[in-house]
């Protein structure tokens, strides 16, 4: 199973719609993600790929985006399972991911997920975080796919229930 991982885009749109179009002509995609920060962009790609399942956040910079009512169900609250492991998405500036990811983690252990996918820092990242309280979850940041100085996404495939994350430059 291969997820595509995208955040923080800022108007870059063909950014997104370049690399999921590269990965449809390799081997294909079975979901994608979008973190926030772009939203105005991941909505013009959800509709240049209506058939790849998809879910999104909004994030800080996104207040104000009309979500069209034929997509609002693809905004997500709770845990998505997408495999057989359970993501919880955000775009982590309500939970001051760019100060410490401690709440963060604890928010998604709380929510039972596996895999916490998060943005807002432009910083790609992917590491193992234990809780405040026990247990532990995989923390994912895919970066920036809009930044001028090292634009990335995560490219994350479930093999034999075992995760697997990369990163590609944008």
């Amino acid at each position: 199973m291969k997820i595509l991982v995208f955040s923080d885009s800022h108007g870059k749109s063909k950014a997104i719609s370049d690399n999921i179009r590269l990965h449809l002509n390799n081997d294909g995609v079975d979901h994608v993600f979008f973190l926030g920060d772009g939203l105005r962009d991941f909505l013009s790609v959800m509709e240049e790929f209506p058939d790849i399942p998809y879910n999104f956040v909004p994030g800080n910079c996104d207040y104000g985006i009309v979500i069209p009512n034929n997509v609002k169900d693809r905004m997500s609250l709770g845990p998505i399972t997408v495999g057989n492991k359970k993501f919880l998405i955000m775009h982590g500036h309500m939970h001051e991911v760019k100060k410490t990811y401690q709440r963060a983690v604890d928010y998604a252990i709380d929510m039972g997920a596996d895999i916490l996918l998060f943005g807002h820092t432009h910083w790609a990242f992917d590491e193992t975080l234990d809780g405040s309280f026990g247990g532990h979850v995989r923390a994912i940041n895919p970066g920036s796919c809009g930044s001028s100085i090292n634009p990335t996404y995560a490219l994350i495939n479930i093999v034999g229930g075992q995760v697997v994350c990369g990163f590609g430059q944008v």
